[in-house]
């Protein structure tokens, strides 16, 4: 499971490198009024929030770094107890988040592209889709799962009963 994990955690980190290297030369159509590729420099954080807010966006970029620290050490420490699922989950958010984190370091911004046509919605790229979809199926893992129940429980002991054991 650890090199699927790996894996998962590095093809996130190409992908999202990569079409953001093809795709900064200019715009161009992919679905005619659906969606259309349009590089963005992001300066901001998630939907282009707080953008010319440099403290803030570096503060978050520190926050980043902690945060993939903690989510690495959550899957290290309990891979052997994690729902398949949870594992893919957490490798999605890690290298989503590390694509971008990437950018922030080596750039000062994200490199955004991916453009709707068919509604209003924030320019993303790759990395953004692989944080969300990653964090949706943690979410209805801890949410609605027992293996989710559990996992949380783990992580996150309650002194009152027990000391974290699942009921």
């Amino acid at each position: 499971m650890t090199a699927v994990i790996i894996t998962v955690i590095v093809f996130a980190i190409g992908a999202d490198q990569v079409t953001k290297a093809l795709l900064s030369k200019g715009a161009m159509q992919f679905i005619p009024g659906f969606i259309r590729f349009e590089p963005v420099r992001n300066e901001g954080m998630a939907w282009g929030l707080m953008n010319g807010v440099s403290w803030f966006v570096s503060a978050v970029s520190v926050v980043t770094v902690i945060i993939l620290a903690v989510l690495i050490w959550v899957l290290i420490k309990h891979r052997r107890k994690m729902h398949p699922a949870i594992s893919l989950g957490f490798a999605m958010v890690i290298g989503g988040a590390a694509g971008n984190l990437i950018d922030r370091i080596a750039l000062g911004y994200v490199r955004d592209f991916i453009c709707t046509e068919f509604i209003s919605f924030p320019v993303f790229n790759v990395a953004d889709i692989f944080v969300t979809v990653g964090a949706l199926l943690l979410g209805f893992m801890f949410i609605f799962t027992k293996s989710g129940h559990a996992l949380f429980a783990a992580v996150f002991p309650d002194e009152k009963h027990g000391g974290g054991e699942a009921e």
